[in-house]
C-alpha cells in the first residue's frame, strides 16, 4: 500500500463545501487559509481564482485546480410551489431523479434542500425514460410560488448536489506471472471530486515544498481556478496573469474499470494517469516523456491515459501567450459528475509524488528543451 501521508481532513471539508461554477466564493476562502502559509504570495484574478506563488526565480511552472463543482440555477418557480432548474456544467440527466440538492437562497439564511422528482414514466419495452434536466421538478416541500418565495428563493439561485464525503477500506488482489498479491487501498467517495481533488493536491504540493524544504529551480504558481465547468474561464484569466512556461492541470478522468464503461484503460487504484490527448490538447510529447521517465525513476504507479472527449484547465493553459508546454495530470475516478464519486486516495499520494519529482528538476535548461527544435 501507497502510504497516505496528506492532509485528508482538509480534502473532506473542500468536498463538502457549496461551491457551484459562478458561486465558488466561500470554498474560495477555506482554499486562502489552507494555502497562505505555505506561498510567498498570493495574486487573484477577477474571475475569482487564487494564485499562490512560490520561488521568485527560474521557469514559471503553473499548477490548475479548478474549485467550481456541477450545480444548478433556478430559473422558474412553479405556481405548486416546485422548481425548475438549468444547469451550471455537464449534468448528467440519467443521474438526477431522487437526487438531493442544496440550494442558497439569495437573502442568505437557512440552506434549502431540494430533491429533484423520481420520474414515475415507462416507456416501451418497460423501461424508465431518461427525463430531461429541464422537464425535471424540484421538490422542497412547498405548495404554492408564495411559499417558495417566503423561503428567500428566487430565479437565479444556485444550488449544489447535497452529499457528503467518506471513506472505506478494500484489498486490492492481483495476479502477475501465476503469481497472487494483495494490498491495501483506501476509497473515498464524494460529490465535487471534479475537481476539488486537483485544488487539494496542489494545496499539499504546496505544504509539502514549504514544510520540507524542497529546493526547486522554478516558481511555483498554483491556481485554484474558477468557472472550469462551464468553458474553462478562470485558467483563461489566471493563465493570462501568470503567462507560465509550462503547465499541469490537477484533475479527475473516467475510470474505465467503472461498470458498463465501453473501452478499457487506465483504471481505479492503479496509479496517477498521465494523458496523451483529451477534446482540448494533445500533450506535449516531450514533456509527457519526462514525466513517465521521472515517475519510473522515482518508482512511482502510473498509467497511460487517452480521452477522445472532454478538456481542462490544461487546454487553455497551452495556449496561452506564446504557448506553454502543458500535460494533464488524471485521478482515474468513477461515477465523476455525480453526487458519489469515486476516488482511490493511493493514486491521489502518487499523483502529488509525481509533480513534486518534476517541480525539483525543472530548471531552465530542461524547460527549453521540452520546445527545442
Amino acid at each position: 500500500m501507497t502510504k497516505l501521508t496528506l492532509k485528508y481532513e482538509r480534502l473532506e471539508k473542500l468536498v463538502n463545501a457549496w461551491g457551484p461554477s459562478g458561486f465558488e466564493s466561500e470554498v474560495q476562502k477555506l482554499v486562502k487559509e489552507y494555502g497562505e502559509p505555505y506561498a510567498d504570495e498570493i495574486l487573484y484574478d477577477k474571475m475569482g481564482s487564487i494564485i499562490f506563488k512560490r520561488g521568485n526565480s527560474g521557469p514559471k511552472i503553473m499548477l490548475a485546480g479548478h474549485i467550481d463543482e456541477i450545480g444548478y440555477m433556478i430559473r422558474e418557480i412553479n405556481k405548486d410551489g416546485t422548481l425548475k432548474i438549468s444547469n451550471l456544467g455537464g449534468i448528467i440527466p440519467p443521474y438526477q431523479p431522487s437526487n438531493e440538492i442544496l440550494i442558497r437562497p439569495y437573502r442568505g439564511g437557512a440552506d434549502i434542500i431540494g430533491i429533484i422528482q423520481t420520474s414515475a414514466s415507462i416507456g416501451g419495452q418497460g423501461k424508465p425514460e431518461v427525463t430531461p434536466l429541464d422537464k425535471l421538478h424540484v421538490d422542497i416541500g412547498c405548495k404554492s410560488d408564495k411559499e417558495v418565495k417566503e423561503l428567500g428563493i428566487r430565479v437565479g439561485d444556485a444550488a449544489s448536489q447535497y452529499a457528503v464525503y467518506r471513506t472505506m477500506d478494500r484489498v486490492q488482489i492481483k495476479k502477475e506471472d501465476g503469481k497472487e498479491t494483495k494490498s491495501k487501498h483506501k476509497i473515498a467517495v464524494a460529490k465535487a471530486f471534479d475537481d476539488r481533488i486537483g485544488v487539494f493536491m496542489g494545496l499539499e504540493i504546496m505544504r509539502r515544498l514549504k514544510e520540507e524544504n524542497i529546493s526547486h529551480p522554478c516558481q511555483i504558481y498554483f491556481a485554484s481556478t474558477t468557472q472550469e465547468e462551464v468553458g474553462l474561464r478562470g485558467a483563461r484569466t489566471a493563465a493570462q496573469m501568470i503567462q507560465p512556461d509550462l503547465g499541469f492541470s490537477l484533475d479527475i478522468t473516467p475510470a474505465k474499470d467503472a461498470p458498463g464503461w465501453p473501452e478499457k484503460g487506465h483504471i481505479l487504484g492503479d496509479g496517477v494517469v498521465i494523458h496523451s490527448k483529451d477534446g482540448s490538447m494533445i500533450a506535449n510529447p516531450k514533456l509527457k516523456k519526462f514525466a513517465i521517465e521521472t515517475a519510473e525513476e522515482n518508482d512511482i504507479q502510473l498509467q497511460d491515459g487517452f480521452l477522445g472527449f472532454g478538456g481542462t484547465d490544461a487546454g487553455i493553459i497551452h495556449v496561452t501567450g506564446i504557448g506553454a508546454p502543458s500535460l494533464f495530470i488524471g485521478i482515474s475516478t468513477r461515477y465523476g459528475h455525480s453526487q458519489r464519486a469515486m476516488i482511490d486516495l493511493n493514486d491521489v499520494e502518487n499523483a502529488v509524488k509525481l509533480m513534486i519529482a518534476m517541480i525539483k528538476k525543472f530548471d531552465m535548461a530542461t524547460v527549453a528543451s521540452f520546445t527545442k527544435i
